[in-house]
Protein backbone atom coordinates (compact mmCIF):
# COMPACT_ATOMS: atom_id res chain seq x y z
CA UNK A 1 0.00 0.00 0.00
CA UNK A 2 1.25 3.39 -1.18
CA UNK A 3 2.61 5.48 2.23
CA UNK A 4 0.29 8.85 1.97
CA UNK A 5 -2.73 6.17 0.99
CA UNK A 6 -2.04 4.53 4.14
CA UNK A 7 -1.37 7.45 6.34
CA UNK A 8 -4.73 9.36 4.79
CA UNK A 9 -6.97 5.90 5.67
CA UNK A 10 -5.73 6.09 9.16
CA UNK A 11 -6.53 9.83 9.38
CA UNK A 12 -10.01 9.32 8.23
CA UNK A 13 -10.77 6.55 10.48
CA UNK A 14 -9.40 8.70 13.36
CA UNK A 15 -11.42 11.43 12.27
CA UNK A 16 -14.63 9.65 12.16
CA UNK A 17 -14.52 8.44 15.43
CA UNK A 18 -13.80 11.87 16.84
CA UNK A 19 -16.77 12.99 15.12
CA UNK A 20 -18.72 10.20 15.82
CA UNK A 21 -17.58 10.91 19.90
CA UNK A 22 -18.88 14.77 19.42
CA UNK A 23 -22.05 13.64 17.70
CA UNK A 24 -22.93 11.67 21.14
CA UNK A 25 -22.01 13.95 23.26
CA UNK A 26 -24.22 16.68 21.62
CA UNK A 27 -27.20 14.61 22.51
CA UNK A 28 -26.28 15.33 26.27
CA UNK A 29 -24.89 18.47 26.35
CA UNK A 30 -27.68 20.95 27.54
CA UNK A 31 -26.96 24.83 27.96
CA UNK A 32 -24.00 27.07 27.95
CA UNK A 33 -22.68 24.92 31.73
CA UNK A 34 -23.35 21.95 30.12
CA UNK A 35 -21.48 23.10 27.08
CA UNK A 36 -18.80 24.01 29.26
CA UNK A 37 -18.34 21.77 32.24
CA UNK A 38 -20.41 18.99 31.67
CA UNK A 39 -22.64 18.42 34.00
CA UNK A 40 -19.71 17.10 36.88
CA UNK A 41 -19.76 13.69 35.56
CA UNK A 42 -16.15 12.37 34.96
CA UNK A 43 -15.34 9.14 36.17
CA UNK A 44 -11.50 8.78 37.11
CA UNK A 45 -10.38 7.50 34.28
CA UNK A 46 -11.53 10.20 31.78
CA UNK A 47 -10.87 12.82 34.17
CA UNK A 48 -7.34 11.68 34.37
CA UNK A 49 -6.76 10.99 30.57
CA UNK A 50 -8.61 14.06 29.37
CA UNK A 51 -6.94 16.19 31.93
CA UNK A 52 -3.69 14.75 31.00
CA UNK A 53 -4.05 15.23 27.65
CA UNK A 54 -5.37 18.73 27.37
CA UNK A 55 -2.12 19.96 29.61
CA UNK A 56 0.05 18.12 27.34
CA UNK A 57 0.14 19.51 23.66
CA UNK A 58 1.75 18.59 20.53
CA UNK A 59 4.93 20.12 22.29
CA UNK A 60 5.01 17.08 24.42
CA UNK A 61 5.63 14.51 21.58
CA UNK A 62 7.32 16.88 18.82
CA UNK A 63 8.68 19.50 21.11
CA UNK A 64 10.05 17.19 23.57
CA UNK A 65 11.45 15.01 21.43
CA UNK A 66 13.13 17.69 19.66
CA UNK A 67 14.56 19.10 22.51
CA UNK A 68 15.97 16.02 23.10
CA UNK A 69 17.19 15.62 19.46
CA UNK A 70 19.07 18.88 19.75
CA UNK A 71 20.10 19.11 23.29
CA UNK A 72 21.22 15.59 24.51
CA UNK A 73 21.57 14.77 28.18
CA UNK A 74 20.17 18.48 29.12
CA UNK A 75 16.80 17.15 27.89
CA UNK A 76 16.62 15.01 31.68
CA UNK A 77 15.72 18.40 33.12
CA UNK A 78 12.24 18.09 31.58
CA UNK A 79 11.56 15.07 33.71
CA UNK A 80 11.07 17.19 37.28
CA UNK A 81 9.59 19.90 35.41
CA UNK A 82 6.88 18.31 33.39
CA UNK A 83 6.39 15.11 35.62
CA UNK A 84 7.00 17.45 38.63
CA UNK A 85 3.33 19.14 37.66
CA UNK A 86 1.50 16.54 36.95
CA UNK A 87 2.62 15.60 40.70
CA UNK A 88 1.90 19.14 41.49
CA UNK A 89 -1.46 18.96 40.64
CA UNK A 90 -2.76 15.94 40.95
CA UNK A 91 -1.50 15.51 44.54
CA UNK A 92 -2.49 19.27 45.48
CA UNK A 93 -4.59 21.08 43.44
CA UNK A 94 -6.93 18.00 41.94
CA UNK A 95 -8.44 17.19 44.98
CA UNK A 96 -9.30 20.66 46.24
CA UNK A 97 -10.19 22.06 42.74
CA UNK A 98 -12.97 19.23 42.48
CA UNK A 99 -14.34 19.28 46.59
CA UNK A 100 -14.40 23.34 46.18
CA UNK A 101 -15.67 24.31 42.64
CA UNK A 102 -19.12 24.38 43.77
CA UNK A 103 -21.75 26.48 41.25
CA UNK A 104 -18.45 27.70 39.33
CA UNK A 105 -17.93 27.08 35.49
CA UNK A 106 -14.82 28.76 34.86
CA UNK A 107 -11.74 28.72 36.93
CA UNK A 108 -12.31 32.60 36.70
CA UNK A 109 -15.49 32.69 38.44
CA UNK A 110 -13.97 30.02 41.39
CA UNK A 111 -10.92 33.09 41.73
CA UNK A 112 -12.73 36.30 41.31
CA UNK A 113 -14.65 36.94 44.32
CA UNK A 114 -18.05 37.46 45.47
CA UNK A 115 -21.04 39.04 43.31
CA UNK A 116 -21.04 42.91 43.49
CA UNK A 117 -17.36 42.89 45.24
CA UNK A 118 -15.03 45.72 44.39
CA UNK A 119 -12.47 44.70 42.33
CA UNK A 120 -14.47 41.40 40.84
CA UNK A 121 -15.10 43.19 37.49
CA UNK A 122 -11.41 44.36 37.18
CA UNK A 123 -10.36 40.54 37.79
CA UNK A 124 -12.88 38.83 35.00
CA UNK A 125 -11.97 41.34 32.27
CA UNK A 126 -8.32 40.62 32.97
CA UNK A 127 -8.43 37.03 33.24
CA UNK A 128 -10.32 36.98 30.18
CA UNK A 129 -7.24 39.49 28.44
CA UNK A 130 -4.46 37.56 29.55
CA UNK A 131 -6.48 33.87 28.97
CA UNK A 132 -6.94 35.20 25.54
CA UNK A 133 -4.29 36.23 24.94
CA UNK A 134 -2.33 33.38 25.91
CA UNK A 135 -4.30 30.85 24.27
CA UNK A 136 -4.62 32.26 21.06
CA UNK A 137 -0.70 32.06 21.18
CA UNK A 138 -0.99 28.01 22.29
CA UNK A 139 -3.61 27.28 19.73
CA UNK A 140 -1.63 28.96 16.68
CA UNK A 141 0.98 26.68 17.97
CA UNK A 142 -1.02 23.30 18.01
CA UNK A 143 -2.23 24.28 14.28
CA UNK A 144 0.69 24.94 13.18
CA UNK A 145 1.87 21.82 14.44
CA UNK A 146 -1.22 20.35 12.26
CA UNK A 147 0.28 21.68 9.71
CA UNK A 148 3.69 20.43 9.92
CA UNK A 149 2.22 17.15 10.42
CA UNK A 150 0.60 16.78 7.25
CA UNK A 151 3.69 18.59 5.27
CA UNK A 152 5.45 15.54 6.10
CA UNK A 153 2.92 13.11 5.45
CA UNK A 154 1.64 14.35 2.32
CA UNK A 155 3.97 16.88 1.07
CA UNK A 156 1.28 19.48 1.71
CA UNK A 157 1.41 23.05 2.05
CA UNK A 158 2.00 23.92 5.95
CA UNK A 159 -1.55 26.55 5.73
CA UNK A 160 -3.56 23.53 4.35
CA UNK A 161 -2.61 21.54 7.02
CA UNK A 162 -3.04 23.97 9.61
CA UNK A 163 -6.99 24.52 7.95
CA UNK A 164 -7.67 20.97 7.95
CA UNK A 165 -5.96 20.54 11.87
CA UNK A 166 -8.26 23.37 12.38
CA UNK A 167 -11.60 22.44 11.01
CA UNK A 168 -11.35 18.64 12.33
CA UNK A 169 -11.08 19.99 15.94
CA UNK A 170 -13.38 23.19 15.73
CA UNK A 171 -15.83 20.57 14.13
CA UNK A 172 -16.51 17.46 17.06
CA UNK A 173 -16.01 20.63 19.55
CA UNK A 174 -18.66 22.60 18.21
CA UNK A 175 -20.96 19.33 17.84
CA UNK A 176 -20.16 18.30 21.73
CA UNK A 177 -18.90 20.72 23.84
CA UNK A 178 -17.10 19.75 26.76
CA UNK A 179 -18.38 16.09 26.88
CA UNK A 180 -16.93 15.78 23.57
CA UNK A 181 -13.92 17.23 23.95
CA UNK A 182 -13.38 15.13 27.19
CA UNK A 183 -14.38 11.57 25.74
CA UNK A 184 -12.22 12.64 22.58
CA UNK A 185 -9.32 13.85 24.66
CA UNK A 186 -9.42 10.09 26.83
CA UNK A 187 -9.08 8.45 23.11
CA UNK A 188 -6.19 10.72 22.08
CA UNK A 189 -4.49 10.15 25.95
CA UNK A 190 -4.48 6.39 25.48
CA UNK A 191 -2.74 7.13 21.65
CA UNK A 192 -0.41 9.61 22.99
CA UNK A 193 0.49 6.68 25.55
CA UNK A 194 1.37 4.06 23.35
CA UNK A 195 3.11 6.03 20.81
CA UNK A 196 5.43 6.68 23.61
CA UNK A 197 6.21 3.08 24.61
CA UNK A 198 6.22 1.70 20.91
CA UNK A 199 8.23 4.27 18.80
CA UNK A 200 11.55 4.77 21.71
CA UNK A 201 11.21 0.95 22.22
CA UNK A 202 11.50 0.11 18.85
CA UNK A 203 14.30 2.55 18.21
CA UNK A 204 16.25 1.47 21.26
CA UNK A 205 15.77 -2.16 19.58
CA UNK A 206 16.89 -1.45 16.59
CA UNK A 207 20.25 0.40 17.77
CA UNK A 208 20.71 -2.80 20.09
CA UNK A 209 19.02 -2.07 23.64
CA UNK A 210 19.91 0.43 26.16
CA UNK A 211 23.72 0.25 26.17
CA UNK A 212 24.07 -0.10 22.56
CA UNK A 213 22.20 3.48 22.69
CA UNK A 214 24.41 5.01 24.98
CA UNK A 215 27.20 3.92 23.33
CA UNK A 216 26.15 5.71 20.12
CA UNK A 217 25.45 8.59 22.15
CA UNK A 218 28.56 8.98 23.13
CA UNK A 219 29.76 9.20 19.33
CA UNK A 220 27.82 12.28 18.56
CA UNK A 221 29.86 15.09 17.78
CA UNK A 222 28.87 17.19 20.24
CA UNK A 223 30.40 17.33 23.65
CA UNK A 224 27.15 19.50 24.47
CA UNK A 225 25.01 16.83 23.90
CA UNK A 226 26.24 14.94 26.34
CA UNK A 227 26.51 17.30 29.29
CA UNK A 228 23.74 17.86 31.39
CA UNK A 229 23.80 21.32 31.20
CA UNK A 230 24.04 21.66 27.42
CA UNK A 231 27.72 23.24 27.87
CA UNK A 232 26.47 26.29 29.94
CA UNK A 233 28.29 26.88 33.13
CA UNK A 234 28.24 29.03 36.38
CA UNK A 235 24.75 31.20 37.19
CA UNK A 236 23.44 30.29 33.11
CA UNK A 237 23.60 26.93 33.78
CA UNK A 238 22.09 27.12 37.19
CA UNK A 239 19.83 29.33 35.33
CA UNK A 240 18.50 26.47 32.25
CA UNK A 241 18.39 24.24 35.09
CA UNK A 242 16.07 25.74 36.87
CA UNK A 243 14.12 27.27 34.16
CA UNK A 244 13.34 23.77 32.67
CA UNK A 245 12.53 22.65 35.92
CA UNK A 246 10.50 26.14 36.47
CA UNK A 247 7.91 24.40 34.12
CA UNK A 248 5.99 22.28 36.61
CA UNK A 249 4.80 25.72 38.31
CA UNK A 250 3.09 26.85 35.38
CA UNK A 251 0.56 23.54 35.69
CA UNK A 252 -1.69 24.93 38.02
CA UNK A 253 -2.31 28.15 36.00
CA UNK A 254 -3.48 26.21 33.04
CA UNK A 255 -7.68 26.78 32.59
CA UNK A 256 -8.00 24.06 30.18
CA UNK A 257 -6.62 21.83 32.32
CA UNK A 258 -7.81 22.60 35.89
CA UNK A 259 -11.46 22.42 34.21
CA UNK A 260 -11.23 18.88 34.05
CA UNK A 261 -10.75 18.68 37.61
CA UNK A 262 -13.95 21.03 37.73
CA UNK A 263 -15.62 18.66 35.69
CA UNK A 264 -15.43 15.05 37.90
CA UNK A 265 -18.12 13.74 39.48
CA UNK A 266 -18.01 14.19 43.15
CA UNK A 267 -18.37 10.54 43.77
CA UNK A 268 -15.33 9.60 41.80
CA UNK A 269 -12.36 8.08 42.99
CA UNK A 270 -9.24 10.45 43.14
CA UNK A 271 -6.99 7.87 43.77
CA UNK A 272 -7.66 6.06 40.80
CA UNK A 273 -7.34 9.15 38.70
CA UNK A 274 -3.87 10.29 40.25
CA UNK A 275 -2.52 7.23 39.87
CA UNK A 276 -3.75 7.27 36.14
CA UNK A 277 -2.43 10.78 35.73
CA UNK A 278 0.95 10.56 37.21
CA UNK A 279 1.84 7.24 35.24
CA UNK A 280 0.96 8.13 32.18
CA UNK A 281 3.08 11.63 32.53
CA UNK A 282 6.15 9.48 33.59
CA UNK A 283 5.83 7.00 30.49
CA UNK A 284 4.79 9.88 28.16
CA UNK A 285 7.61 12.08 28.72
CA UNK A 286 10.74 9.88 29.56
CA UNK A 287 9.56 8.24 26.41
CA UNK A 288 9.68 10.87 24.45
CA UNK A 289 13.15 11.97 25.35
CA UNK A 290 14.70 8.94 24.91
CA UNK A 291 13.06 8.80 21.13
CA UNK A 292 15.00 12.04 21.04
CA UNK A 293 18.77 10.43 22.12
CA UNK A 294 17.61 7.67 19.46
CA UNK A 295 16.73 9.47 16.95
CA UNK A 296 20.31 11.99 17.15
CA UNK A 297 21.99 8.63 15.84
CA UNK A 298 19.28 6.67 14.12
CA UNK A 299 18.32 10.10 11.59
CA UNK A 300 19.72 13.07 9.97
CA UNK A 301 17.72 15.80 9.76
CA UNK A 302 18.27 19.51 8.37
CA UNK A 303 18.90 22.18 10.36
CA UNK A 304 16.07 23.61 12.34
CA UNK A 305 14.37 20.58 11.49
CA UNK A 306 14.55 18.68 14.74
CA UNK A 307 11.04 18.84 15.74
CA UNK A 308 10.70 16.25 13.07
CA UNK A 309 12.07 13.39 14.56
CA UNK A 310 9.18 11.75 15.85
CA UNK A 311 7.87 11.46 12.08
CA UNK A 312 11.12 10.88 10.61
CA UNK A 313 11.78 7.82 12.95
CA UNK A 314 8.66 6.51 12.46
CA UNK A 315 9.20 6.30 9.11
CA UNK A 316 12.53 4.67 9.05
CA UNK A 317 11.23 1.73 10.82
CA UNK A 318 7.31 1.38 10.56
CA UNK A 319 5.14 0.10 7.85
CA UNK A 320 3.14 3.49 6.83
CA UNK A 321 -0.30 1.77 8.27
CA UNK A 322 1.60 2.28 12.09
CA UNK A 323 3.31 5.47 10.38
CA UNK A 324 0.52 6.87 10.04
CA UNK A 325 -0.83 5.93 13.74
CA UNK A 326 1.82 7.83 14.73
CA UNK A 327 0.89 10.86 12.58
CA UNK A 328 -2.72 10.40 14.18
CA UNK A 329 -1.33 10.07 17.42
CA UNK A 330 0.55 13.91 17.13
CA UNK A 331 -2.78 14.98 15.38
CA UNK A 332 -4.44 13.87 19.28
CA UNK A 333 -1.79 15.52 21.21
CA UNK A 334 -2.77 19.03 19.24
CA UNK A 335 -6.82 18.00 19.36
CA UNK A 336 -6.63 17.30 22.93
CA UNK A 337 -4.88 20.40 24.17
CA UNK A 338 -6.99 22.75 21.34
CA UNK A 339 -10.60 21.57 21.90
CA UNK A 340 -9.87 22.55 25.50
CA UNK A 341 -8.43 25.25 24.96
CA UNK A 342 -11.10 26.59 22.46
CA UNK A 343 -13.55 25.77 25.47
CA UNK A 344 -11.92 28.30 27.92
CA UNK A 345 -11.66 31.07 25.37
CA UNK A 346 -15.21 30.47 24.84
CA UNK A 347 -16.13 30.37 28.29
CA UNK A 348 -13.91 33.33 28.84
CA UNK A 349 -15.95 35.58 26.40
CA UNK A 350 -19.75 33.95 27.13
CA UNK A 351 -19.50 32.88 30.96
CA UNK A 352 -17.10 35.16 33.01
CA UNK A 353 -17.67 38.43 31.21
CA UNK A 354 -21.18 37.71 31.47
CA UNK A 355 -21.54 37.38 34.67
CA UNK A 356 -20.27 41.42 34.61
CA UNK A 357 -24.28 41.77 33.57
CA UNK A 358 -26.46 41.94 37.15
CA UNK A 359 -29.20 39.69 35.22
CA UNK A 360 -28.84 37.06 31.92
CA UNK A 361 -30.11 38.43 29.01
CA UNK A 362 -31.11 35.32 26.75
CA UNK A 363 -32.07 32.36 27.81
CA UNK A 364 -29.99 29.23 27.98
CA UNK A 365 -30.54 28.17 24.43
CA UNK A 366 -29.44 31.35 23.30
CA UNK A 367 -26.28 31.10 25.55
CA UNK A 368 -25.61 27.89 24.07
CA UNK A 369 -25.64 29.09 20.60
CA UNK A 370 -23.78 32.02 21.82
CA UNK A 371 -21.19 29.89 23.08
CA UNK A 372 -20.96 27.46 19.76
CA UNK A 373 -20.46 30.83 17.60
CA UNK A 374 -17.74 32.48 20.28
CA UNK A 375 -15.77 28.69 20.00
CA UNK A 376 -16.13 29.01 16.24
CA UNK A 377 -14.80 32.81 15.99
CA UNK A 378 -12.18 32.21 18.17
CA UNK A 379 -11.45 28.73 15.80
CA UNK A 380 -11.06 31.21 13.14
CA UNK A 381 -8.45 33.91 14.67
CA UNK A 382 -6.54 31.20 16.08
CA UNK A 383 -5.94 29.77 12.68
CA UNK A 384 -5.14 32.49 10.84
CA UNK A 385 -2.21 33.44 13.87
CA UNK A 386 -1.29 30.03 13.31
CA UNK A 387 -0.62 30.44 9.12
CA UNK A 388 1.09 34.14 10.11
CA UNK A 389 3.12 33.62 13.42
CA UNK A 390 6.30 32.39 12.64
CA UNK A 391 6.87 28.53 13.49
CA UNK A 392 8.53 27.69 16.93
CA UNK A 393 6.21 24.75 18.71
CA UNK A 394 8.37 24.78 21.51
CA UNK A 395 8.88 28.26 22.46
CA UNK A 396 5.52 29.52 21.33
CA UNK A 397 4.32 27.02 23.83
CA UNK A 398 6.32 28.14 26.36
CA UNK A 399 5.57 31.65 26.74
CA UNK A 400 1.65 30.75 26.70
CA UNK A 401 2.32 28.03 29.45
CA UNK A 402 4.75 31.01 31.47
CA UNK A 403 1.80 33.56 31.10
CA UNK A 404 -1.03 31.41 31.77
CA UNK A 405 1.09 29.35 34.68
CA UNK A 406 2.27 32.98 36.62
CA UNK A 407 -1.25 34.78 36.17
CA UNK A 408 -3.17 32.24 37.27
CA UNK A 409 -1.44 29.21 39.18
CA UNK A 410 -0.24 31.38 42.28
CA UNK A 411 -3.39 32.94 42.64
CA UNK A 412 -5.32 29.25 42.61
CA UNK A 413 -2.69 27.62 45.19
CA UNK A 414 -3.03 30.38 47.81
CA UNK A 415 -7.12 30.37 47.10
CA UNK A 416 -7.12 26.76 47.91
CA UNK A 417 -4.74 26.41 50.58
CA UNK A 418 -4.96 29.74 52.94
CA UNK A 419 -8.65 31.06 51.53
CA UNK A 420 -10.73 33.32 49.31
CA UNK A 421 -8.50 36.42 48.34
CA UNK A 422 -9.35 40.00 48.37
CA UNK A 423 -10.27 41.19 44.73
CA UNK A 424 -8.03 43.83 44.14
CA UNK A 425 -4.97 41.69 45.62
CA UNK A 426 -6.40 39.13 42.99
CA UNK A 427 -6.31 41.77 40.46
CA UNK A 428 -2.43 42.74 41.36
CA UNK A 429 -1.47 39.20 41.62
CA UNK A 430 -2.37 37.93 38.29
CA UNK A 431 -0.86 41.42 36.55
CA UNK A 432 2.42 41.15 38.06
CA UNK A 433 2.66 37.04 37.41
CA UNK A 434 1.28 37.37 33.42
CA UNK A 435 2.89 40.89 33.06
CA UNK A 436 6.06 39.52 34.40
CA UNK A 437 6.38 36.71 32.31
CA UNK A 438 5.68 38.63 28.95
CA UNK A 439 8.66 40.36 30.04
CA UNK A 440 10.74 37.67 31.03
CA UNK A 441 9.85 36.10 27.81
CA UNK A 442 11.00 38.46 25.26
CA UNK A 443 14.13 40.69 27.49
CA UNK A 444 17.14 39.81 26.08
CA UNK A 445 18.64 40.06 29.38
CA UNK A 446 16.01 37.89 31.12
CA UNK A 447 15.08 35.35 28.50
CA UNK A 448 16.25 32.03 29.92
CA UNK A 449 13.17 30.51 31.34
CA UNK A 450 14.00 31.31 34.91
CA UNK A 451 12.55 35.10 35.25
CA UNK A 452 9.32 34.21 33.38
CA UNK A 453 8.60 30.47 34.94
CA UNK A 454 9.86 31.31 38.42
CA UNK A 455 10.54 34.79 39.13
CA UNK A 456 7.10 35.94 38.04
CA UNK A 457 5.36 33.08 39.37
CA UNK A 458 6.87 33.72 42.90
CA UNK A 459 6.34 37.37 42.43
CA UNK A 460 2.49 36.69 42.14
CA UNK A 461 2.41 34.17 44.66
CA UNK A 462 3.54 36.78 47.84
CA UNK A 463 0.81 39.21 46.34
CA UNK A 464 -2.04 36.30 46.44
CA UNK A 465 -0.24 35.18 49.96
CA UNK A 466 -0.64 39.06 50.88
CA UNK A 467 -4.39 39.13 49.91
CA UNK A 468 -5.83 36.82 51.61
CA UNK A 469 -9.22 37.89 54.19
CA UNK A 470 -8.47 38.09 57.12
Amino acid sequence: MDRSIAILLVLLAYLLALLWIGWRAGGHTHGASGFYLGGRTLGPWVAALAANASSSSAWSLVGTSGFAFQHGLAALWLIPGCVGGFLLNWLCIAPRVRDRTGGAVTMTELLAGKPGEPGRAAVLVLATVLTLGALLTYVAAQMQAAGAAFLHAFDAPLWLGVLIGAAMTVGYTLLGGYLAASLTDTLQGLMMAAVAVLVPLAAVLHLGGPAALGEAMATVDSAAFRDPFGGRTGMIAAGFAFGLCGIALGYPGQPHAINKYMGMAPGASMAVARTVGIGWAVVLYSGMIVLGWAGRVLVKLPPGGHEEVLYAVADALFHPVLAGVVLAAVLAAIMSTVDSQLLVCGSCVTHDLGLLRPRPLAGDGRMLRAARITVLLIGGGATVAGIVVPKNIFDNVMFAWAALGSAFGPVLIVHLWRGPIRPWWTFAAMAAGGGGAIAGFYSPVLASGFADRVLAWLMALAIAWRGVRR
